[in-house]
């Protein structure tokens, strides 16, 4: 079934998306390394030349990459006794874009905590991290947190307030709690904590699929 609604587009429906065991070493250690390739690219000084040799050397692996792929990039696994999703561009370890958010820990009260440190790649004003990749942050936290509580759900309202700057290059905490439902309605807030101090905060409805 495609949606045929006015000013939207067709999409075909989604397939049931595989669930392998565990993530191979190899997919986190190839993401970790171009983590680590993006990083050095927005730090590098050196000259045209040798910015050309990498992006030879770049165009090659990728070419190998290429030489089989799958139909769908989106593969589930269980880490840590929860499912994520391999490419996940916040939590995906498989993800070069993410930073990622790892160590997903469950308090008594059902409220979660991750931690994710983000480099200058993802920087927007000077020394702090890009306002967007915040929100993202703690938009993944509370679907997170209210999936932990039973509540699988997609999030339709997400408020932020950015209290401080948000560093980069420092150890974040991204804190998230399930708050209540009302019908199909789910709300969730959510914290990031560096150095022990709040810079932003958050407050989502999310609706359950």
């Amino acid at each position: 079934m495609t949606d045929e609604r006015p000013g939207t587009t067709s999409l075909p429906a989604a397939g049931p998306v595989p669930v392998i065991p565990e993530i191979p070493a190899e997919t986190t250690l190839l993401a970790g390394r171009i983590r680590e390739l993006v990083e050095a690219s927005v730090h590098t000084d050196v000259d045209g030349p040798d910015l050309r040799e990498a992006a030879e050397h770049v165009a090659a692996a990728a070419a190998l990459l290429r030489e089989r792929t799958r139909d769908r990039p989106l593969l589930l696994s269980h880490v840590d006794g929860h499912q994520v999703s391999v490419h996940n561009p916040v939590e995906g370890p498989g993800n070069p874009l993410a930073p990622p958010m790892v160590g997903v820990e469950i308090d008594d009260s059902g409220a979660t905590s991750s931690t994710a440190l983000l480099g200058a790649a993802y920087e927007g004003p000077p020394g702090r991290v890009h306002g967007g990749w915040v929100a993202s942050l703690l938009d993944h936290a509370v679907g997170r947190a209210v999936a932990v509580a039973g509540h699988p759900s997609m999030t339709v309202s997400l408020t932020v307030d950015y209290r401080r700057g948000t560093p980069h290059g420092a150890p974040l905490t991204i804190n998230a709690r399930f708050t209540g439902k009302e019908g199909r309605k789910v709300f969730a807030t959510g914290e990031i904590v560096a150095d022990g101090e709040v810079t932003a905060e958050a407050s989502a409805i999310l609706v359950t699929y």
